[in-house]
Order: C-alpha cells, then sequence, then structure tokens
C-alpha cells in the first residue's frame, strides 16, 4: 500500500493542527489561512491528505506515516496514560492556543482603531479574557484524571 494512502487516525490529525496553530501563533499564517487548514485537516481521511497543509511551514509534514501495527507488538506498558487523557490535554492545548490566538487578533484591531482615531479607545478586548479564563480553569480542573 502506498504510504499517502494510508488512513489519518485522530494523532495524525492533531499533529497537523498543533503545527497549524504554533504556525498562526509564529505570524507565518494569518486566520483565515488557519482555519482553511485546520476544517481540512479535520476532514482529511489519509495522510497524504495532510501533507500539503503543512509542506510549506518549518519542519514540513506534520504527519509522518505511523508504522502499521501487528498481532505480535506487545501492548503499551500499563504505567502509559489512557488515550482519553492525551487527546484531551492536546484539544486544549489547542483550544487555549486558539483563545490566545484570537486574543491577539482583537488586541492588533483595537490598537489599529485607537491609532486611527488619535486616541486610546475602550479596551473592548478585555471581554476576550473571560473565555480564555474558562479554558485555563478547565483545563487546570479538568486535565487530570482521578485515580
Amino acid at each position: 500500500m502506498e504510504p499517502d494512502a494510508v488512513r489519518a487516525g485522530h494523532a495524525d490529525r492533531e499533529r497537523v493542527v498543533a503545527q497549524l496553530n504554533d504556525a498562526f501563533a509564529e505570524g507565518r499564517l494569518d486566520i483565515a489561512e488557519l482555519e482553511e487548514r485546520v476544517a481540512a485537516a479535520y476532514a482529511a481521511k489519509t495522510i497524504g491528505e495532510l501533507k500539503p497543509l503543512t509542506k510549506d511551514l518549518p519542519g514540513g509534514p506534520a504527519a509522518p506515516v505511523p508504522a502499521p501495527r501487528r498481532a505480535a507488538d506487545p501492548a503499551p506498558p500499563a504505567s502509559s496514560p489512557p488515550s482519553g487523557v492525551v487527546r484531551r490535554k492536546a484539544g486544549t492545548d489547542a483550544a487555549v492556543r486558539a483563545v490566545l490566538g484570537v486574543f491577539a487578533l482583537n488586541i492588533a484591531i483595537w490598537a489599529a482603531v485607537s491609532l486611527g482615531t488619535g486616541g486610546l479607545i475602550y479596551f473592548w478586548p478585555v471581554w476576550l479574557l473571560i473565555p480564555l479564563a474558562g479554558t485555563l480553569i478547565g483545563r487546570a480542573v479538568g486535565g487530570h484524571p482521578r485515580r
């Protein structure tokens, strides 16, 4: 089977989305490009569909072809965290980056409007701190499973 024809998994998509969010935070992508590529990453069915989304970014394609698991492979050690915990952490990290990106974009808009009017206007981006605080509190409270 051709490597690009291998079905993409959740971890492959999350890896690509994390690389896209990092590129957005570094200013390599604008918000429209980020939204378009993230939507395409979540819609991707194969590794080949994920590769073009990050090929023009530092580090290149973020979705290496996973090694196929054989029945003879040993099970993961019992000390490794459940897969749900890893997915939840990756999801909350992406959520925090997304909210921070939106907050930064709104501060830039506020600054541009303030410069355009010749004086500081009401700092309305402060209201965006509420979802950011909620995301961070949710991450702190729900990020670790109880044993």
